[in-house]
């Protein structure tokens, strides 16, 4: 049932590597604040158009017509060209020379986006080429480059292609004839004659400088990511080329480019990888764009590819759906079969469970009884080396007493003799035993006088006076630890009256911090 999910076609997603997935999730970010972006945007714009009032009065109603002009340039065709033309109406009341030159190129610019390619031509021939000032060549230029190549894209067919292209490259290379080698102009305007003269290798290093110098300035950093992608869709690098139409796309979203952007060519990409999710997202996204800027031609392209990568998205959606369906009635098939086997393994497991708790509990019964014989074990073979070594001590000592015994009989020396079998003697041979007992319990136990006093109060502990030794009260509860629980036997050991065990016993526990019943417990546990 597994296998058959896992083989189920799902909505594709393609395989991203990681940096173009980082991309596309930061192009992801940026458009949920698309909102946001274009509200700002008509916020700006209102204050500009609430100052034109003010601007007239003070005499720079032309430069604030001008101001709201470059901001719809990218924003609203209608807008941009309703402003250039009131641009340059104020321009020939003022009767400015270089402003009606300046406001003639804004209604080019807009006529050239709108794709109203030969208005724009015409309204071109209209501008005497040598009576532009010098500040003005470079619009001059961009703007007949702009157009040339307009004209080759949408005609798109030779001889006229070449001969477009040919124009435009002419008037890019007066452009670069102005700037000093190695501005960021030089070399953008380089890089764009070597993506049009089939340089890609070229134009990949020159658009990588001026990324690298265009730090702040997001209509650069678009217009040159998405040259830069052209280059690497020519160079056979499609991943980079997708990176580099996102960046391209956050740049035209964070400045509210409205004019058909690289969101567009990303959607074609990413659609070509079958990634129809993703691609009906930017493609609807582009769309709702160019809508706004509302020209026809982009409209045009646009839906040029919305409805195949809809119709896409749409079988992909349509077999997901099929199998799903199928997978779904085999899934209650297979859920009937299961259930019968769950009834038939679940009896089998409640014996086989209670096999298990059985031989569990004979097995916990086994290492606790195993646990005790290694430790009465470890407690034999210590106590039995010692009684060897102290058997043998005491022979040793017996010997010798003998033959003293033997050497005073014979001299005579009964005085001598009654001195030697004094009780102080048997009192030291005793406190050796304990000694030796202690010594032997505290290698088995090590811990025992510490863990002994954690069941005291602290004013209740006791210590011994020598160390590898024990308290008298100690010694009792070492013989319990040792399974010698019995009264008389633990008596017998300490030279103590039956009496006077018991008593040290109930004393002992009514000291301690733990109830009678609990005390020895805790005892056997050390």
């Amino acid at each position: 049932m597994i296998l058959l999910l896992f083989a189920l076609p799902q909505t594709v997603s393609a395989e991203y590597s990681k940096e173009t997935e980082e991309w596309l999730d930061k192009l992801d970010a940026s458009l949920e604040r698309y909102e946001q972006i274009h509200q700002n945007k008509l916020s700006r714009v209102k204050d500009m158009k609430s100052a034109l009032p003010a601007s007239k009065r003070e005499g720079r109603y032309y430069e604030q017509l001008y101001s709201i002009y470059l901001e719809y340039k990218v924003f609203s065709y209608d807008s941009a060209h309703h402003y250039a033309e009131l641009c340059y109406e104020e321009a020939k009341r003022l009767n400015n020379a270089e402003k009606m030159l300046e406001a003639k190129q804004a209604v080019i610019f807009t006529l050239i986006t709108a794709g109203i390619l030969t208005e724009a031509e015409d309204m071109m021939k209209t501008i005497d080429r040598a009576a532009i000032p010098a500040n003005q060549l470079e619009s001059y230029y961009d703007l007949n480059c702009n157009l040339w190549r307009n004209m080759a894209d949408y005609i798109h067919e030779e001889p006229y292609y070449t001969k477009y292209i040919t124009r435009c490259n002419a008037y890019n290379d007066s452009i670069i004839a102005l700037h000093p080698v190695g501005t960021i102009e030089w070399w953008a305007y380089t890089g764009m004659l070597q993506m049009r003269t089939g340089q890609y290798a070229k134009a990949e290093k020159s658009l990588l400088r001026v990324l690298s110098m265009c730090e702040g300035d997001l209509r650069m950093e678009a217009t040159t990511s998405a040259e830069l992608a052209w280059a690497y869709f020519n160079l056979n690098d499609e991943d980079k080329a997708i990176q580099l139409f996102a960046r391209s796309a956050i740049a035209d979203n964070e400045s509210a480019t409205r004019e058909i952007t690289a969101l567009y060519h990303l959607a074609r990409f990413i659609y070509k990888k079958g990634d129809y999710e993703r691609a009906s997202i930017y493609v609807h996204q582009a769309l709702e764009e160019v809508n706004f800027f509302n020209t026809r031609l982009r409209k045009v392209e646009i839906n040029d590819i919305l409805p195949i990568i809809e119709q896409d998205r749409y079988d992909a959606l349509s077999s997901q759906r099929n199998w799903l369906i199928a997978a779904s009635v085999l899934f209650f098939v297979l859920l009937f079969i299961m259930a019968a086997a769950y009834v038939f393994i679940r009896k089998s497991n409640a014996k086989l469970k209670e096999a298990r708790q059985t031989i569990a509990e004979n097995l916990e019964q086994l290492q606790v009884a195993n646990s005790h014989l290694q430790e009465d074990d470890k407690i034999k073979n210590a106590y039995i080396g010692r009684t060897f070594y102290t058997t043998a001590e005491f022979i040793s000592k017996l010997e010798k007493l003998f033959l003293s015994i033997d050497r005073k009989l014979v001299a005579k020396q009964y005085e001598d003799l009654r001195l030697m079998v004094k009780l102080s003697t048997l009192n030291s041979e005793r406190d050796n035993m304990f000694e030796a007992f202690d010594h032997t319990f505290l290698s088995l136990f090590p811990d025992f006088v510490v863990r002994y006093n954690e069941l005291f109060n602290e004013e209740d502990r006791k210590v011994p006076e020598k160390e590898n030794s024990l308290t008298t009260e100690m010694r009792i509860y070492a013989l319990v630890r040792l399974g010698v629980t019995d009264s008389e036997s633990i008596a017998k050991f300490l030279n103590f009256s039956v009496h006077t065990v018991n008593t040290y016993k109930t004393r002992i526990r009514n000291r301690s911090r733990y109830k009678s019943e609990q005390f020895e417990e805790l005892i056997m546990q050390i």
